[in-house]
């Protein structure tokens, strides 16, 4: 507000000056008090120049607390609640998210069930990739998903794929793993990255066990 009204009354000094120097110079055509208007006009000259130097110096101290007013008001902001990007450094071993991989018709999850899929072929039996099974429990009738169903020698098994993920639910796995041995089906189950890695011989030993198996 300070500088608001400083500005105000300079400008209208400046009207002043700008009047004052117009009716002198018109008085000094008209030789009205001849040569005042010569002997004035260095002290206008310097009062222009004066004005201009208190000018730009204002617009200077304005532009500055403009610039400490916005940042006052960016440190009084709250900050953003975005969530924090995931440090990947800090989460090597963090499960992989499910996906949907193409290959000969079937849809697989991992590259690991991609990896059991092409030893299974190999091995001419036949299997059914992620199939969903109705079957009993205690209670009623529910509806479950495995990863390979595979018949061998006349034998139904079911080979698991156990990701990271599987830590965290061994129980109820346990579970459904206990009802598909009710219905006659042998349930083993292997650790993604055994399969990724080996997979020629988790599906031999998955074969041993079935054809070995009592159900």
């Amino acid at each position: 507000m300070r500088f608001l009204k400083s500005a105000l009354l300079i400008r209208r000094l400046m009207l002043l000056v700008a009047l004052i120097a117009l009716i002198l110079t018109a008085l000094d055509l008209f030789n009205i008090l001849p040569g005042v208007a010569v002997k004035l006009t260095p002290v206008l000259l310097a009062f222009i120049i004066l004005y201009l130097l208190y000018t730009n110096r204002q617009q200077r101290r304005s532009h500055q607390v403009i610039r400490n007013i916005s940042r006052k008001l960016n440190k009084q902001s709250p900050r953003s609640t975005a969530a924090p990007k995931p440090n990947k450094k800090r989460q090597p071993n963090a499960p992989p998210e499910y996906r949907s991989i193409a290959w000969h018709g079937l849809t697989l999850r991992s590259q690991s069930e991609v990896k059991i899929a092409k030893a299974l072929d190999n091995k001419d039996v036949l299997f059914l990739a992620d199939p969903k099974i109705r079957l009993n429990t205690e209670s009623h009738r529910q509806t479950r998903e495995v990863d390979f169903l595979v018949q061998y020698q006349g034998k139904w098994g079911i080979l698991e794929v156990d990701g990271p993920h599987h830590q965290q639910s061994t129980e109820s796995d346990q579970w459904r793993d206990a009802r598909f041995t009710e219905h006659r089906l042998l349930v083993v189950r292997f650790p993604a990255d055994q399969c990724y890695r080996q997979p020629d011989q988790v599906v031999a030993t998955f074969l041993q066990k079935l054809a070995a198996s009592n159900l």
